[in-house]
């Protein structure tokens, strides 16, 4: 499990810095976080989309039962599921099972 300090250097597993100014910037284009992360696919599996509004996680697929979920995109405390019948998880890591190759 990643520890706090590699978790904060990342917004929705993408890594970032903090400048001189304060602002934390995303490490690959040095573009400002609060103005572009939703523009950014999810920094674990790297595919775009939301599960807001009852649309699948694209890390997650559709979960019966879920009406909606979130991977966490790296960090297990953003994490969610949200169930029909009100139930929320919160804090879990999402593990997908070995391709052939790494078998």
């Amino acid at each position: 499990m990643k520890s706090d300090k590699e978790l904060a250097d990342k917004h929705r597993g993408h890594p970032m810095y903090q400048d001189a100014k304060g602002v934390w910037r995303f490490s690959d284009n040095g573009k400002p976080v609060s103005e572009t992360w939703g523009d950014r696919p999810c920094g674990l599996c790297g595919r775009e989309g939301t599960s807001n509004y009852g649309f699948p996680d694209p890390c997650l697929g559709m979960l019966p039962g879920v009406t909606n979920a979130c991977c966490g995109h790296g960090n297990p405390k953003e994490a969610y599921m949200c169930f029909e019948s009100g139930v929320v998880i919160r804090g879990f890591t999402v593990a997908t099972p070995p391709t052939e190759s790494e078998d």
